[in-house]
């Protein structure tokens, strides 16, 4: 998040951060979410917990649009 906020938005950019749902983004589906995480990804079950967001805003970015389609989701940020 930071090394995004760097180099694209300083310049007026926006980033855009689009990966797999988490927790809460699609309630019917929370209860199998976790599932993926047998599919030879260790690490899902931190990340559908984790808050994304929070990252980004934590180095100075405001999250602006969160759109969900699917199981994939996008949000945008950009500088105050």
């Amino acid at each position: 998040a930071a090394e995004m906020a760097r180099a694209v938005a300083s310049g007026g950019g926006t980033v855009v951060f689009t990966d797999s749902i988490q927790r809460g983004d699609r309630p019917v589906l929370d209860g199998a979410i976790g599932n993926f995480e047998k599919m030879n990804e260790p690490h899902y079950g931190d990340y559908i917990s984790d808050d994304v967001a929070g990252h980004f805003e934590r180095v100075g970015l405001k999250c602006g649009a969160k759109v969900v389609r699917s199981s994939t989701k996008s949000l945008t940020f950009a500088k105050p």
